[in-house]
């Protein structure tokens, strides 16, 4: 390979006449910001950190909430702030359609930024809805207890808190979730103690519970896929033209002994949806989650300790 194609591809969303300014600022190491950055209040040092496909993120604060740990699946708030920081300026809106404990919201208001919430279960939406209290400080952010798969619903915005547009739909900046990996929380981890029965000890959660309308009761997968591919599409409707949403999921081990590749089921399906493209992905790795000793002595089974933040674009 000669060195003309070691090169890094320009940025396609900024024009011509930006580029020269763009590069003065970011080759000075002054740290300063382009003003030709219209996606995040990023500098070009920060921008090109944010770009690694794999990152470690162990939150200090994830056991030290009782309340929140009642939930048996989140993601840390330090993980949202920073897709948040990347994807968003401050003041923007973001949307969480499986918004659980309410980990992006936390991160969205502790960012400066604006955030609504989609949760079926009551529980987990009132949870959530405490955790707002007190941190709001000029911004808003709001739990809105419903079915997700109604989340392109005018009714269900109508009077809510995001502006709306002129089909009586509000347009988000970004937005991050994580849904249910299936029925993944309902499957038995064998004869090992695990983390699953340790919560079951404690009286921790353990699943979602019996709700009507929960994804993670659906047991066939190419129907739980189907209708999470259709909440995501529906998502798709609420995005701003060129901004982006991160769906952070994992691929399942099922009891049959083989894996199931949700993770990449649901970026090829989210990836047909009119207007989405698939982008790439992230690697969010925990470096802190105990080892279990699966499939010992004699089959492969992994410790997954990693989780992929699958990330689209809304193109027109």
């Amino acid at each position: 390979m000669g060195n003309e194609d070691l090169r890094l591809f320009d940025n396609e969303d900024i024009r011509p006449e930006d580029r020269a300014d763009t590069e003065r600022e970011e080759s000075g190491g002054s740290g300063r910001k382009s003003r030709a950055n219209t996606l995040n209040d990023l500098t070009g040092t920060e921008w090109i950190k944010a770009t690694k496909s794999w990152l470690v993120c162990d939150s200090r604060r994830y056991h030290q909430n009782r309340n929140t740990e009642l939930h048996p699946a989140r993601y840390p708030e330090e993980l949202v702030a920073q897709f948040l920081r990347f994807f968003t300026k401050r003041g923007g809106w973001v949307l969480d359609p499986f918004c659980g404990s309410g980990a992006t919201l936390v991160a969205s208001l502790e960012e400066s930024r604006n955030a609504v919430g989609i949760e079926l279960s009551e529980r987990y939406a009132a949870l959530a809805g405490g955790r707002l209290v007190g941190l709001r400080n000029g911004r808003t952010a709001e739990v809105l207890r419903a079915d997700a798969r109604q989340i392109a619903s005018r009714d269900l915005w109508a009077d809510g808190p995001a502006p709306l547009g002129d089909d009586g739909l509000p347009r988000f900046d970004f937005i991050m979730t994580s849904p249910p990996y299936w029925n993944m929380l309902r499957k038995s981890r064998g004869g090992v103690r695990s983390t699953h029965k340790e919560r079951a000890e404690h009286g921790l959660d353990t699943d979602y519970g019996e709700s009507e309308g929960n994804l993670g009761l659906i047991t066939d997968y190419d129907e739980f896929v189907a209708q999470l591919g259709r909440v995501f599409e529906a998502c798709g409707r609420l995005l701003a033209p060129r901004k982006y949403m991160v769906i952070v999921v994992q691929n399942v081990r099922v009891p049959d002994g083989y894996v199931r590749p949700l993770a990449w089921d649901i970026a090829r399906r989210v990836s047909e949806a009119p207007g989405l493209s698939f982008q790439g992905e992230r690697i969010w790795c925990q470096d802190s989650k105990k080892l279990g000793i699966w499939g010992y002595p004699t089959v492969f089974v992994p410790n997954y300790h990693h989780h992929y933040c699958l990330i689209f674009r809304r193109d027109d």
